[in-house]
């Protein structure tokens, strides 16, 4: 075996209330620009974030937009749930948020 000195991790741990993360893609979201919410001005992020916190879930999801995700539906965009990685979802424009909030928060 090695004579290596046993290290510490270097990685710091903190706590946080999120429980659960949403990917959504980024290029679907430019290529809507908005389409979700009340009046339909909203993109999915903003729409997404406000059901969450009227049901009272504000802190708890984690919203990330990121690149390409690879799955371009027509007027939708792409989301992947955290807890349910295997499976992304096509949003479609004015969708209702209360549905989409059911994707989001996994059912106990």
């Amino acid at each position: 075996m090695s004579d290596l000195p046993v290290v510490a991790c270097p990685f710091r741990s903190r706590r946080t209330p999120v429980q659960g993360l949403v990917l959504l893609c980024g290029k679907c979201a430019r290529k809507l620009d908005g389409g979700y919410g009340d009046k339909g001005k909203d993109g999915l992020k903003t729409a997404l974030r406000r059901a969450l916190r009227e049901a009272g879930h504000g802190r708890e999801v984690r919203i990330v937009e990121t690149k390409c995700l690879g799955l371009c539906p027509k007027r939708a965009t792409t989301m992947i749930v955290g807890h349910n990685p295997g499976e992304m979802l096509a949003v479609p424009r004015k969708a209702a948020m209360d549905e989409v909030v059911q994707h989001v928060i996994p059912k106990s």
